[in-house]
């Protein structure tokens, strides 16, 4: 047998070298198609994770029950799935789930997501969360669009409309950078992922005057010379006193591709 490579072996096996990656990193993935649910439910989603703080919002069963090949099966509300209004600190919760189509390998596509967030009370600006760190971290490109990512978890999530380096909006990491996280619901069937994700907005009284705006976009980017979807989207919730909170969703079309919502 000949131990001589072609010159194109030796092409990517010197770019392999020099990178110091293994041949194994060249691998297609891609996505065609991304769809943003918030209203009805979830559908079945097959996971082996035991999520427990999942109990008001979606219903457990056997993966088997379910025909799932995994433990458990899941079936979880979108939009707001859960109010409780007359609490001593009342509170609701909004559930979304991204739905990507793609091709190739999927632990070779970087998936995940990345959130701007602004919480006031009574007119002020509150202090945001800590970010989950996800895939993705610095300058970088989700489906074409050029953005910045905190992927620090000891900082906080950026206000929504900041802007990082070069101008390019400012976002912090929210995690679902793992379709075997044991954390997170995740489905995978056939050439399809989808995750679910739940927001929750809670008062410090009744009285309270507060807002939250999130900016998020759900992602699932391409390897070199693959296609990549990204989902950009808005949730507003007003909660004036004493009256039920209002929920807005909207696209935000500049930052998404390939995306229905």
């Amino acid at each position: 047998m000949s131990n001589i490579l072609t010159a194109r072996a030796v092409a990517v096996l010197g770019c392999a070298a020099l990178l110091g990656l293994p041949l194994s990193s060249y691998a297609a993935c891609g996505c065609s198609a991304m769809t943003l649910h918030h209203a009805g439910d979830t559908g079945i989603m097959c996971s082996n994770n035991a999520l427990n703080f999942l109990a008001t919002e979606c219903t457990r069963s056997s993966g088997a029950s379910q025909n799932c090949p995994t433990t458990y099966a899941y079936r979880c509300n979108l939009g707001v799935n859960t109010q409780k209004l007359t609490n001593v600190k009342p509170y609701q919760k909004t559930g979304f789930m991204p739905t990507a189509t793609f091709s190739g390998t999927l632990t070779d596509c970087a998936i995940g997501q990345v959130l701007q967030e602004t919480i006031t009370s009574e007119g002020h600006s509150q202090d945001n969360p800590k970010i989950n760190p996800t895939s993705v971290d610095g300058a970088v490109t989700l489906a074409g669009h050029a953005i910045n990512v905190d992927n620090s978890a000891s900082h906080p999530f950026p206000q929504v409309g900041a802007l990082g380096t070069g101008g390019n909006p400012l976002f912090g990491g929210d995690d679902y950078s793992s379709a075997t996280s044991p954390n997170v619901l995740f489905n995978v069937a056939g050439t399809t992922v989808s995750w679910w994700d739940n927001t929750d907005q809670t008062k410090d009284s009744q009285t309270e005057v507060a807002t939250w705006t999130y900016k998020f976009i759900s992602f699932v980017n391409g390897t070199a010379g693959q296609t990549s979807c990204a989902c950009a989207f808005d949730i507003a919730v007003s909660w004036n006193g004493t009256t039920a909170p209002t929920t807005t969703w909207t696209n935000d079309a500049a930052l998404s591709t390939s995306c229905t919502f």
